[in-house]
């Protein structure tokens, strides 16, 4: 049996380590199905005489493994460790050029390590499309039949999950979406206006509930004018709230930014497929956990009250009395009755120490006021109280899990390591009153 032979059977186990791979639910085992079907694909090309490719699979699974390093640790790696890498693989394919087809190899590994190296997920699905095509077609160039089939199978699978996270489920104006939602129980009013929408509440004063929401930029170009007739118009706050899915407005938005006029930027975060929570070790033991009733209302208030109570410098935040009193009045009779919305909440000794909210809406559901006693911090409550919303929330036939927090803080961290991902980015902006208008 000729070298050709051996190396078709072999690359039938890269098939099987592919769909094996596309299968995991858990990253390290992905990790390590693709890490063997690596082996396998360089076995195959050194049979067919391509040491190119061999050298390169190597580098690229070196590289694989400092990238999930790194993804571990929540880091994005070094601008300098993705240019070495780019570097490694154009001089290896100068000492090793054997042909015109190694140069489709080449584009290959170069591609990936940029859209494996940023965090744009809709860029790194693009690249293994890309990737898988050009390696589809590498593969039959060089004889490589079976090892095509494997890139077959990724290329659609990588399309499959394109559309589905990037087209079918796109959800455009999240924002909108949950301020839609929760809009009776504060008196929110919702008003079209040429390309973006004034959002402000009857009862509540802060930001949060009273600001524009611009739908898209570029359709409208901003005139601080206009924005300060609908501030007066409506009784508003100056808080514009521009969403950057896919760094859309990023030019305007970095505008502001150097003018001093940035408030805060946030993310929305979905959790990710195949749920493996980061949980510590969990340092306080004996916690209860559970969704709560109406026999429960002053458990959640106290919570609600004390728990987002934080210092900033000689300035102490909390939630206005006017907001907990709403809170309190809606609390279960609108809230769970008539808006869907539910309360979990942790005990130790029969004592409330953690509260998290539940918004249903058909099989979606959205996490919001998250919160733990500052006694009880960083002992592991609040990450245990999310696994067992979700594990709950699934039981009553929820699929998809999102919430929203502060971009670059610790609780963008505190939430990746508990299992979600950023989905959808915006900055909420404050116009400077001493800016021209």
């Amino acid at each position: 049996m000729n070298n050709f032979y051996i190396s078709q059977i072999i690359s039938i186990f890269t098939i099987i380590l592919t769909i094996l791979g596309l299968c995991q639910k858990e990253k390290f085992k992905t990790l390590l199905c693709f890490t063997l079907c690596n082996i396998t694909m360089m076995t195959t090309y050194f049979l067919l005489n391509r040491l190119l490719s061999v050298i390169l699979v190597v580098v690229a699974t070196i590289r694989t493994l400092i990238y999930f390093i790194f993804a571990l640790k929540n880091i994005k790696p070094n601008a300098f460790i993705f240019i070495f890498f780019e570097i490694i693989y154009v001089a290896i394919s100068v000492f090793l050029w054997h042909d015109y087809i190694d140069l489709l190899m080449l584009t290959n590994f170069c591609i990936v390590t940029y859209t494996t190296w940023q965090d744009d997920m809709k860029i790194l699905r693009i690249g293994y499309i890309i990737s898988a095509i050009l390696l589809t077609i590498y593969d039959v160039l060089v004889f490589a039949y079976v090892n095509a089939i494997s890139e077959i199978i990724l290329l659609i699978s990588s399309v499959v999950t394109y559309i589905h996270y990037n087209i079918k489920n796109k959800i455009d104006n999240i924002v909108l979406a949950f301020y839609q939602a929760i809009a009776p129980m504060f008196d929110i009013n919702i008003c079209n206006e040429e390309n973006c929408f004034c959002i402000f509440s009857k009862t509540i004063v802060d930001s949060y509930n009273n600001f524009i929401l611009i739908d898209n930029v570029k359709k409208l170009k901003i005139n601080k004018q206009k924005l300060n007739r609908y501030f007066k118009k409506y009784g508003m706050s100056q808080i514009i709230y521009l969403p950057t899915q896919n760094n859309d407005n990023i030019e305007y938005i970095m505008d502001l930014s150097r003018k001093n006029e940035l408030l805060f930027h946030d993310v929305w975060m979905k959790l990710r497929t195949g749920y493996n929570p980061y949980i510590k070790k969990c340092l306080l033991k004996n916690v209860e956990f559970k969704q709560c009733n109406d026999k429960n209302k002053k458990d959640i208030i106290k919570v609600f009250d004390k728990g987002f109570v934080h210092q900033v410098g000689d300035s102490i935040y909390k939630f206005s009395n006017q907001y907990i009193e709403i809170y309190e009045k809606n609390i279960f009779y609108n809230f769970t009755e008539h808006f869907n919305v539910r309360p979990y909440m942790a005990f130790y000794k029969e004592k409330p120490i953690a509260l998290a909210f539940v918004y249903r809406k058909g099989t979606n559901a959205f996490i919001c006021e998250v919160t733990t006693l500052q006694k009880y911090r960083n002992k592991g409550v609040a990450s245990r109280l999310i696994k067992f919303i979700i594990s709950s929330e699934r039981k009553l036939g929820i699929e998809e899990f999102y919430l929203v927090t502060e971009k670059y803080t610790w609780l963008e961290t505190f939430y990746m390591k508990n299992g979600f991902e950023p989905f959808y980015e915006g900055y909420c902006i404050k116009l400077n009153k001493k800016s021209k208008k």
